[in-house]
């Protein structure tokens, strides 16, 4: 069993890896970037607590030992790539269409977008990201020891799902600045469509070639 010292270092490493892999650009930050622009700082942090959440589902499943299984079945890992890819490119090919309905405001956005559908938006974002299952079946199979107590890994688990969260809303604070927002406001049909684009891009790379 590790002692206190271990599982200090231990939470530190996983901080460190989870806040660099956290901030990295992905599916996640273009998601919270369209729903910022396009739909206001309400509906993105929903967005975001959503993605946070669904951290959980990862965390869930290397717990009870599915991680492992999936981890050594190519043909679950290929399942969860494609559904994963597809949604993506759902996700893109909707941004682009909403480009000509919808315009950034420097108020809030006051559309009919449900505190659900943007919660499951990211949830399922986060959820489908192969790189994210990936990254959480690395970190449990091989930086948290089986020595470490079950209790010791769900408290890791609902850190990484906190901060992920905490990221994510703080970037849609950021991205609904009244400054930014306005200096967007020029850009708004380019942005939303540079942004559908990237997300059909990421799908369609991680359909065809490697994970992303």
């Amino acid at each position: 069993m590790l002692n206190n010292t271990d599982i200090i270092t231990q939470f530190i490493t996983i901080a460190m890896i989870h806040l660099f892999a956290v901030m990295s650009p992905g599916p996640d930050f273009v998601v919270i970037a369209k729903q910022s622009i396009q739909h206001g700082r309400k509906i993105s942090i929903y967005t975001a607590l959503g993605i946070g959440t669904g951290i959980l589902i990862h965390i869930l499943y290397c717990l009870i030992g599915i991680g492992l299984i999936a981890s050594k079945s190519t043909y679950t890992l290929e399942i969860i790539k494609i559904l994963g890819a597809l949604y993506l490119v759902y996700i893109g090919i909707s941004t682009i269409k909403e480009k000509n309905e919808l315009r950034i405001s420097t108020n809030e956005k006051t559309n009919n977008i449900s505190f659900w559908s943007s919660f499951s938006l990211g949830f399922f974002t986060n959820v489908l990201n192969p790189k994210a299952t990936l990254f959480f079946l690395s970190l449990y199979s091989v930086i948290i020891k089986t020595d470490t107590t079950f209790f010791i890994q769900i408290a890791y688990g609902l850190w990484m799902a906190i901060i992920t969260a905490l990221w994510f809303c703080l970037l849609s604070a950021i991205l609904t600045n009244h400054i930014i927002l306005k200096t967007f406001q020029k850009f708004s049909d380019r942005i939303s469509l540079a942004l559908g684009a990237i997300l059909i891009i990421f799908g369609i790379r991680l359909l065809f070639y490697n994970i992303i």
